[in-house]
């Protein structure tokens, strides 16, 4: 299995893989000029970290969406496997597409601060 897009009970969404139960949520959706606030959730373990978003309509009507990470922080056995981390954090945002949906997304890129 591998991660999904589901609504929870009380109507709000989350990016979940119950295999290896790791939950991504939102936790403060930014202005425009300000990060989105995840949380990733891995095996109770909680990482925060910060993302921008940049949205461009592709010819096929479909979007390509950059994500830029710009802060990470976590207490977890990840502080010291930052490669491991930036894998789950890509491929948990790569399933998250936009709002939860991955329908109308063609091509998705995860890129990071350079002091990350």
């Amino acid at each position: 299995m591998s991660f999904v897009n589901e609504r929870k009970d009380d109507g709000t969404w989350q990016t979940i893989d119950r295999e290896r139960n790791i939950v991504l949520q939102e936790v403060k959706v930014g202005q425009p000029q300000e990060p989105i606030e995840f949380n990733l959730n891995i095996n109770g373990e909680n990482v925060y970290f910060d993302a921008f978003k940049r949205m461009k309509q592709l010819e096929s009507k479909k979007y390509h969406i950059e994500w830029r990470v710009v802060q990470i922080f976590t207490q977890s056995q990840f502080v010291h496997n930052k490669s491991r981390l930036h894998a789950l954090i890509k491929e948990a945002l790569d399933a998250y597409g936009s709002a939860f949906s991955r329908k109308h997304v063609e091509t998705l890129s995860v890129n990071f601060a350079q002091n990350l």
